[in-house]
């Protein structure tokens, strides 16, 4: 039976066109970093993978940005010229001007996102902002990027994916171009990777099916029109052979007219048209690189899938056919469909989606298969392949991201003592430098005793945790973005951990989930100590200590809010007196405290500059 002949309805999908603008460096280290410019067949294999729908240019950048290939759609003509022009790559430019090369590249996009056509700009380079001999003048024009130019960009919707091809390059900045587009990163010492992460970007710029390729073999159903063939293969392999379902068999010297075959030093692509219905077949090495790309009307859509997120946020993950780009909702055809997400790096893992309502599915019966994922995502990268997949026809999508360490909340815990009784008070902070203040929502659950692991930063679900039970985050002024709790009932005997819960939006207009680390409520008391006391400190009523490895960016204002559990009426004390207060204790404790705060901001620093490039 025809595909189109089950119930469908429209949704909301990827769109099939992209607006893809390739920036290449050809600056003179490149000479040492790619000494057989390999840039050249990685951008053919890019050209050379682009649905015809895209609209594409490339231009080469040093001192000046020149045009290789002018904007235009990518059909057969734009890459014949796209190929005859990659020649003209070199590496003898004196400077390296991203600013002015992302300038050209962004030009009439204007600053508003499209309605529907996703933009990209993939930049490749293997240094940092280079304009002058004089270092101010290329602080000057990096921050300039920053600043100015990388807001104006975050506007238009595009997405920034960027290349470092050398270990000397300025990773910083260039994360920070991607990571706050949503953007790829990909770093290189090798330009031999080139051709393999231009495959990568080109899974993330364009809406691809291909069907899955096992030990060579993959089958081919009656819907797809074209099917592409991207086999990498080893110097001095032998020549790739193709086997049809009817054992019809060729290579590159004797491929049928319905064949064409692009061959270079690493890699064939080969495209087929109108492909024969059944299993077909490869003599080549196998690789993981590998890829059957095809043309159909039975496609496999995702909803929107980020490129990266942070520690600790949940991964949603939806999936649904369409048929001529509506959505198949006939129970007759999806009960024999099973989707299922696949992790293949950096673990092994596998998850079965559903459309029944339950086990993280939205919607029962509404054709969209949903998964939850949160416990396997490590920091760093994380490579996936979704699959729909029955007796008649499969399909893949690939797909890569990075996790980041950067805490989406910054908290301040404190503990005062006041007739012989310990109040325990945590403050929390959103992280604005990432996440929309507006819509915010915060809960939190409090741990009672110790935590299963040591660190248990990936918490699937709050109310899997045994020994909890939900507290109450204040927040007095909705126009203050801080949320506080207190308490005065903690046994001194056991440890409490709050684990806060926030839903809201990335500053690029995502939705996260995200859970936060376990922050230990009970610090410790501060025993008497017979170092002499200042006589300040001997006028102060009240001791306040602040845990150092949880303290965060002095409070946006006052922590005022009323005591959540019942506790003795105190005085509202400000919260300039709590830091002295903090610092006298500090110095009282031999500065202990202080240098443990130190290390701690030093390594949030870092956190933060691994993903920023710079602090502000």
């Amino acid at each position: 039976m025809p595909y189109s002949a089950w119930s469908a309805q429209k949704v909301e999908q990827q769109p099939q066109n992209s607006d893809i603008r390739v920036l290449i460096d050809v600056s003179g280290s490149m000479e040492k970093n790619d000494p057989k410019n390999l840039r050249i067949p990685a951008l053919r294999l890019l050209v050379g993978l682009l649905p015809a729908q895209t609209t594409a240019a490339v231009w080469n950048f040093g001192t000046k940005t020149k045009p290789l290939v002018p904007l235009g759609p990518s059909d057969e003509q734009w890459k014949i010229k796209a190929n005859q022009a990659s020649t003209i790559i070199h590496s003898k430019d004196f400077y390296t001007n991203i600013g002015l090369a992302l300038d050209t590249a962004i030009a009439g996009w204007g600053d508003k996102k499209p309605d529907s056509t996703p933009r990209s700009i993939i930049l490749l380079t293997d240094g940092m902002v280079d304009i002058s001999k004089d270092d101010k003048k290329n602080i000057a024009e990096r921050n300039r990027i920053l600043k100015e130019l990388l807001p104006k960009i975050v506007k238009t919707g595009a997405q920034i994916h960027t290349i470092a091809l050398s270990k000397n390059a300025d990773h910083d900045f260039l994360k920070q171009l991607s990571t706050k587009t949503d953007g790829g990163y990909e770093q290189t010492d090798s330009a031999e990777q080139l051709e393999r992460i231009f495959l990568r970007l080109f899974e993330k710029t364009t809406k691809v099916d291909t069907v899955p390729l096992v030990d060579n073999t993959f089958q081919v159903d009656e819907s797809i029109l074209e099917l592409t063939l991207l086999v990498f293969k080893a110097k001095d392999a032998e020549p790739t052979e193709v086997i049809e379902p009817d054992k019809n068999n060729y290579q590159r010297n004797n491929k049928p007219n319905y064949v064409k075959w692009q061959s270079e030093r690493n890699y064939d692509l080969i495209t087929i048209t109108r492909p024969k219905v059944g299993e077909w077949s490869l003599n080549a090495q196998t690789d993981p690189d590998n890829r059957v790309m095809v043309v159909t009307n039975l496609q496999i859509q995702t909803g929107r899938i980020p490129n990266n997120i942070f520690s600790g946020e949940t991964l949603n993950i939806a999936l649904f056919l369409t048929d001529n780009n509506k959505k198949i909702t006939d129970d007759n055809f999806l009960q024999f469909t099973s989707m299922s997400a696949k992790q293949t790096y950096p673990n092994k893992n596998r998850w079965f989606l559903h459309d029944n309502g339950l086990r993280g599915d939205k919607e029962a019966n509404d054709g969209v298969y949903n998964v939850s994922i949160n416990q396997s995502l490590s920091l760093g990268k994380h490579k996936f392949v979704l699959q729909a997949k029955s007796n008649t026809f499969q399909r893949e999508v690939n797909y890569s991201l990075l996790v980041h360490e950067i805490d989406l909340i910054n908290n301040r815990v404190m503990r005062t003592e006041k007739n012989n009784k310990s109040l325990h008070q945590i403050l929390i902070t959103p992280n604005i430098e990432f996440i929309r203040a507006k819509g915010l929502q915060l809960s939190a659950v409090l741990v009672t005793g110790k935590l299963p692991l040591a660190n248990h930063s990936n918490i699937e679900r709050l109310e899997d945790l045994d020994n909890t039970h939900s507290i109450n985050l204040k927040q007095k002024d909705t126009n203050i973005l801080e949320w506080t709790y207190k308490t005065n009932k903690l046994n001194p005997e056991k440890d409490y951990y709050v684990i806060v819960h926030l839903l809201g939006k990335t500053r690029n207009g995502r939705a996260i989930d995200y859970i936060s680390s376990p922050i230990q409520l009970n610090i410790p008391k501060v025993e008497t100590s017979t170092t002499p006391v200042s006589p300040l400190a001997e006028q102060i009523p009240e001791k306040t200590i602040s845990s150092p490895q949880q303290q965060a960016p002095a409070p946006v204002a006052e922590a005022t809010a009323e005591i959540d559990e019942a506790i003795e009426p105190e005085e509202d004390s400000g919260w300039l007196m709590g830091i002295i207060i903090t610092l006298i204790a500090n110095i009282v404790l031999g500065g202990s405290a202080w240098f443990g705060y130190r290390k701690w901001k030093q390594g949030r620093e870092a956190s933060y500059a691994d993903i920023t490039g710079e602090l502000e």
